[in-house]
C-alpha cells in the first residue's frame, strides 16, 4: 500500500472584505506534501487575465478562477487535509469560490484543524499558530506581519502590483511550514484523527511500530492497549480481550 497523502495547505486572501467569500478572492494557495521537502505557493498573478484594472465582476480587478482551478487538482490528490482555523475558514473560503465561478466542488476529503485538536487537548492561553509554535518551541515559526505589510498587503494586491502579492507567498509558505510541524506535534493527541495505514499491527496515523502497555477499559469489556514508538499515539485493540 502506498503511503497516504496528507496535504498541508493555507489560503491567502484579499478584497473588500477578505474573510468572506462572496466579497473577496484567493490570491495565494500555499501547500506541501506531509514528509517532503518542497513548499509550494502559486499565487493568483501567473495565470493570464489575472487582473483587469477593476473592470472585472462587480469591479474586483483580480480574477481568481484559473488558481481555483489549479488548486481543485492538488486537492483532488489529497487522502487527508491539515489546516489550521480550515474547517471555519479556509475550507468554506475555497468552496465558496469555487461555488461562484460554478466549478466543480473539492472531493468531500477529511480534515483535521490543528486550532479545534488544540482547543479540545490543551488550555493554552492562545491556540493562534504562531502562539502554538512559540509555546511548542518549535524549529519553524510564523512570520510577525507589520502593519506596512498588514492590510499594505490587501491594498497592494488588490491594485494589481504583483511585488505585495509574492511577499504574501513567502509569508504563506511559512506559514505552510509551520503549521506541518504544528500538526505532527499535535497529532498524538487527535483522537478522533482517522485511520491512514490498513495493517493494525502498525500505528494508524504514521504507520510506526506499537508496544503493548495495560489494558484500555470500554463499558464491560477491555482491550489490549497499546503506544506507537514512532509519533507516540496511543490506542487501543479492536477486538475485546476474552475473560479466563
Amino acid at each position: 500500500m502506498n503511503e497516504p497523502k496528507v496535504l498541508i495547505w493555507d489560503l491567502e486572501t484579499g478584497g473588500v472584505n477578505a474573510l468572506r467569500s462572496d466579497l473577496g478572492m484567493m490570491l495565494c494557495f500555499g501547500y506541501k506534501w506531509l514528509g517532503e521537502k518542497q513548499t509550494y505557493c502559486p499565487t493568483v498573478d501567473e495565470f493570464p487575465g489575472w487582473f483587469d484594472g477593476g473592470r472585472g465582476r462587480k469591479g474586483r480587478g483580480v480574477n481568481d478562477k484559473p488558481l481555483l482551478l489549479h488548486a481543485l487538482k492538488i486537492m483532488e490528490q489529497a487522502d487527508l487535509l491539515v489546516a489550521h482555523y480550515g474547517d471555519k475558514f479556509d475550507r468554506r473560503f475555497f468552496q465558496g469560490r469555487c461555488a461562484i465561478h460554478n466549478l466543480m466542488p473539492p472531493p468531500p476529503t477529511k480534515q483535521r484543524d490543528t486550532l479545534r485538536i488544540a482547543r479540545r487537548a490543551f488550555n493554552f492561553s492562545s491556540n493562534r499558530l504562531g502562539a502554538l509554535a512559540l509555546t511548542l518551541e518549535l524549529t519553524e515559526e510564523k512570520h510577525q506581519k507589520t502593519r506596512d505589510e498588514w492590510p499594505g498587503w490587501w491594498l497592494r494586491a488588490m491594485a494589481g502590483d504583483r511585488q505585495a502579492i509574492h511577499e504574501m507567498a513567502k509569508y504563506c509558505k511559512q506559514d505552510v511550514r509551520t503549521l506541518e510541524q504544528v500538526y505532527l506535534r499535535l497529532r498524538p493527541y487527535d483522537w478522533e484523527h482517522p485511520r491512514l495505514f490498513a495493517d493494525r499491527s502498525l500505528c494508524r496515523m504514521c504507520g510506526g511500530p506499537v508496544c503493548y502497555k495495560g489494558k484500555a477499559y470500554v463499558g464491560e469489556n477491555f482491550y489490549k492497549r497499546f503506544v506507537c514508538l514512532k509519533c507516540g499515539k496511543w490506542d487501543r485493540d479492536r477486538k475485546a480481550m476474552e475473560v479466563t
